[in-house]
């Protein structure tokens, strides 16, 4: 018996009103007939029955079949690895074959992030293989939710964790708890180990700030587990310090006892800025233990003095006229290239002005764009951007974090006449982890490289792809860029489907690139490699329209022969090819490949630039400049910017030179170059130096305050910042307001509360749980809430992630999770021997599936039954005329032959029985009657041309009989 339940059950009333339709029904039968009495009646009454059902909203209850496994591996690099081998293994045996067909397996796999390898199926397999996130963590917390989030509602299901117990963020017990509450246990299988060996750095304690000349001493933690030897190496600011020069090498032998070990290294401090300290430890290889990431340490100490100037120049060779000149004027300068901005915000800091030559914008990631602008509006620095052609709106800048710092914008304003680009985005799905995210992030990147002015389009495989070629078409239809927020809101739902070749797909961005009046046409093809190749023909065509294709090879795991297609593809239209391993590059890329269209940019001839008379500022004092053979285009921006250096044209003034305030600091652009492609005129003109010397100098940020001290430290992962201030009659300062941020190593800001704690004592506390360096900047603020003079800077760095500072698993939580959800503890013996898909103490799921909809359709097909029943009269003869007339053409001539024999037939028998009355002889029933009179009976006629009588006459004829049942239908009697 099915169980059947009703939601509103008191609509069930509506069946009283069945015994009156019956009565109705009943009291009509001999207007109706008794036979459609009874099927109206029937029928109306089915009706009512699925109305009353549908309102009641029944639902069939069926309870679940089969178990469901859940298996949550932790696959974090902390844990040894033949452990997890092993556990995989006994895991696959032991689901090879579950006791009922409809038991299923799904897997997640976690370390920082939860991803799912396996959705729970019926033969599904176990393996922890191919996790695409970082394996720095343990997020144990976060695959216990994943896990239960997968488990379907119409099955008994468990969860199984494989993991040594250590977790670096969320809570295990909170997600066990929520397990708990659904009743659903958690099986565990500890990865137990104790490494006896293991060495690890706990850290380095450094002053936070300190003054040039003095001696700062490094103390150097470490904690050896069962005592080690090795040898101890330090840098500053990247390059060896040698720490015992009586010995051969760098390094200072050292013999670690078990626990805590301490070791003490004065270091000079002889230059200002910020100044950065890596120590590492490296075992004997008798001691080794096998992990390198705990064995390092790092700090930062900031050191007062002059100011510094960072120059980043990617060969060393634009900036050099600008780098001589400012060393000339006295100022402490340091050219690196733009892999050192990776160095972190610490880094940064140590600088008082940052000057970018010619840098385009593909060669930093987005923490480093994101920092820069950091650097400006909340650290007070200044920043010097010099053109070039790799620079501003041609190298990719557009709608850059580091744009928004500047005193112009890169995009082209609407009235000018350019040349635009059209750039078509080709994307596959790419068999990798998190490709669609990655999709995502790499077509956001090459937009916003665009400018409002340029084309866009992005094409795809599949559902979504609209107006396309055997199932590639576009999801964004090439069109104007403009805001950009539509197609950036079309890449982040764009769908990826798996393409059978580039052919289509290609043809399609063809179109959409030969369709639009652009001056440089691109197309970027991303794939994992394996469609099947474009034609000759079509690879020809984008050639004769000077269309370039650059592809992008993303874990590609088809054959040699598709790495070289792909790369022909690009070489022989003048694209560029990339193999990419590591995704975290793909948006450089697509910035690199997006700003080639943005070519357009650059203004080239000669120009005379006008310098406008300006009150103060950089500028101060300067009425002329050396002309310049190019520049790139830009628009003042709205506000306090000030262009005091400018070529007028027809279509407006374009800035050459310009300046304003940002946040906390100051930014100034130069749109020319200070190399031999457009401005060589201008390192040979007498003042050059002066201009360049008063630009920087304008643009260095104040001094920190003198009468504040600043420490900072780190344990495990809560970092504590503290601030003494002195002054006034108490000689302490009280009350004191503060304005105090962290910048984080991606280059985020996050607010930093500072409490007072103690006379003149303040303190505030933050997590540090990434690694890299964390910045704090801290400014006083006055009784109106505005900062007074320069802020002061502290730095503190995580050198390793937490997942590594165990040596020992943490079986004792795991144990716990199981005891509180009901769960079992189960070693690597016991996966073999139990049974995971145990089904006692499990809850019976009972699915619940709604049926008003149905009986709602049946009753609204059964009233047009109804309703036919008991308005459509139809007689026999009628009957078989619409018969006739609905099989006739089936029969074909044969039907029409037989029916006029039948005529034929029925108006010879006419003729024969009138002949016959007329010569009839009496018969014994026949009445006898007198001579000469008459028989009162006659023969009735037949007409002769009325033979077929209508059809709506017969129908007439028939309702006045059934309307007169009782009539006498005999004729009159002769008298005897």
């Amino acid at each position: 018996m099915i169980p059947i339940g009703f939601e509103r059950p008191i609509a069930l009333l509506l069946l009283i009103v069945l015994p009156a339709l019956w009565w109705m029904s009943w009291r009509r039968r001999h207007a109706t007939g008794i036979p459609r009495a009874w099927v109206s009646a029937s029928a109306r009454s089915v009706l009512v029955l699925l109305l009353a059902l549908s309102l009641a909203q029944p639902s069939i209850k069926r309870l679940g079949e089969g178990v469901t496994l859940l298996v949550v591996a932790d696959v974090s690099r902390s844990i040894p690895s033949d452990l997890l081998t092993r556990a995989e293994s006994a895991l696959q045996k032991a689901t090879k074959n579950p006791p009922d067909r409809a038991d299923r397996v799904g897997v997640v796999t976690v370390a920082r992030d939860a991803i799912v390898a396996e959705l729970p199926t019926i033969g599904g397999e176990v393996s922890f293989g191919g996790h695409g996130g970082e394996l720095d963590g343990s997020n144990l917390a976060l695959g216990v939710r994943r896990g239960l989030a997968l488990l379907p509602a119409d099955t008994m299901n468990r969860l199984l964790l494989v993991s040594d117990g250590n977790e670096t963020a969320g809570s295990l017990r909170e997600a066990a708890s929520l397990a708990k509450a659904n009743r659903i246990p958690i099986d565990v299988h500890p990865l137990e180990y104790d490494q006896k060996g293991v060495t690890i750095f706990e850290g380095i304690r450094a002053p936070t700030r300190a003054r040039i000349g003095q001696t700062a001493d490094l103390k150097l933690f470490l904690r050896s587990q069962g005592g080690a030897t090795g040898t101890l190496y330090v840098k500053e600011n990247g390059k060896p310090v040698d720490l015992d020069p009586s010995a051969a090498g760098d390094g200072l032998a050292v013999v670690l006892k078990p626990g805590p070990n301490t070791f003490e290294i004065p270091m000079s401090l002889d230059s200002s800025g910020a100044q950065r300290y890596e120590a590492v430890f490296e075992p004997d290889a008798a001691s080794a233990d096998g992990v390198v990431e705990n064995k390092r340490g790092a700090a930062t100490v900031f050191v007062s003095g002059d100011g510094r100037i960072l120059v980043v120049d990617k060969d060393g060779r634009e900036g050099g006229a600008l780098v001589t000149a400012l060393k000339s004027g006295g100022l402490q300068v340091d050219v690196v290239s733009p892999d050192a901005l990776a160095e972190g915000v610490a880094f940064l800091a140590g600088y008082d002005a940052v000057v970018l030559v010619n840098m385009p914008r593909f060669d930093i990631d987005n923490s480093t764009d994101r920092m820069l602008h950091a650097f400006v509006h909340d650290l007070g620095g200044g920043l010097l951007v010099i053109g070039g052609d790799s620079s501003f709106g041609a190298g990719g800048w557009i709608d850059s974090e580091t744009a928004k710092a500047l005193p112009v914008k890169m995009d082209p304003p609407a009235t000018r006449e350019l040349p635009r680009g059209a750039l078509a985005l080709v994307m596959h799905s790419c068999e990798m982890a998190q490709a669609n995210y990655w999709s995502e992030q790499v077509v956001i990147s090459a937009i916003e490289a665009l400018s409002r002015l340029d084309y866009v389009g992005i094409v795809v495989f599949g559902y979504g792809a609209k107006g396309g070629v055997n199932g590639a078409g576009w999801f964004f239809p090439m069109q104007l860029a403009g805001d950009k927020s539509a197609a950036i809101a079309a890449a982040r739902k764009m769908p990826v489907g798996d393409m059978p070749d580039f052919q289509a797909s290609m043809q399609v961005g063809l179109a959409g690139l030969l369709g639009v009046k652009a001056g440089q046409r691109h197309a970027i093809v991303i794939s994992d490699g394996d469609p099947a190749p474009p034609t000759k023909a079509l690879i020809d065509e984008y050639k004769a329209a000077k269309i370039t294709i650059t592809t992008v090879m993303i874990a590609g795991h088809g054959t040699a022969e598709d790495l070289v297609n792909m790369k022909a593809m690009a070489e022989l239209t003048g694209g560029n090819f990339y193999n990419v391993v590591n995704p975290k590059l793909l948006p450089k890329i697509f910035i690199k490949e997006a700003s080639l269209i943005s070519r357009n940019l650059m203004v080239e001839g000669d120009f005379q630039p006008v310098v406008a008379p300006t009150l103060g500022g950089p500028m101060e004092g300067i009425t002329a400049v050396p002309p310049v053979k190019g520049y790139i285009l830009t628009v003042p921006r709205e506000g306090l910017a000030q262009i005091p250096i400018l070529n007028k044209t027809t279509e407006g003034h374009d800035p050459i030179y310009a300046y304003w305030n940002y946040g906390l600091g100051k930014s100034v652009v130069f749109t020319s170059d200070l190399s031999g492609r457009w401005g060589g005129a201008w390192p040979e003109w007498s003042g050059f130096q002066a201009m360049w010397e008063r630009t920087t100098r304008w643009l260095m940020r104040p001094a920190s305050p003198s009468n504040v001290l600043l420490k900072t430290r780190l344990d495990g992962e809560e970092a504590t910042v503290e601030l003494e201030a002195i002054g006034g009659e108490t000689g302490l300062v009280n009350f004191m307001r503060t304005d105090a941020k962290v910048i984080r190593p991606d280059g985020s800001i996050a607010p930093l509360a500072m409490e007072q704690v103690g006379p003149g004592r303040y303190r505030g506390t933050f997590q540090a749980d990434e690694t890299g360096s964390y910045l704090v900047d801290i400014g006083l603020l006055d009784s109106a809430g505005a900062r007074t003079g320069g802020s002061i800077q502290g730095a503190l760095a995580l050198a390793y992630p937490r997942e590594f500072r165990t040596s020992r698993d943490n079986a004792a939580l795991l144990r716990a999770v199981a005891e509180e959800t009901g769960g079992r503890v189960l070693s690597t013996s016991d996966l073999a021997s139990s049974d995971l898909f145990e089904r006692r103490g499990l809850a019976q799921p009972e699915s619940v599936r709604r049926i008003w909809d149905i009986l709602a359709i049946c009753a609204a097909a059964l009233l047009v039954i109804d309703v036919a029943v008991r308005r459509l009269v139809m007689d026999r003869e009628s009957a078989r005329d619409v018969a006739s007339q609905a099989f006739g053409s089936a029969r074909g001539t044969g039907g029409e032959v037989i029916a006029a024999w039948k005529k034929a037939r029925h108006g010879s028998r006419a003729v024969v029985a009138a002949k016959s009355d007329e010569v009839a002889l009496p018969s014994r029933s026949t009445p006898r009657t007198e001579m000469g009179v008459a028989p009162s009976n006659e023969a009735p006629s037949v007409p002769l041309g009325d033979e077929e009588e209508s059809s709506l006459a017969r129908l007439k004829r028939a309702k006045l009989r059934a309307h007169k049942p009782d009539d006498d239908a005999t004729g009159g009697e002769s008298s005897t």
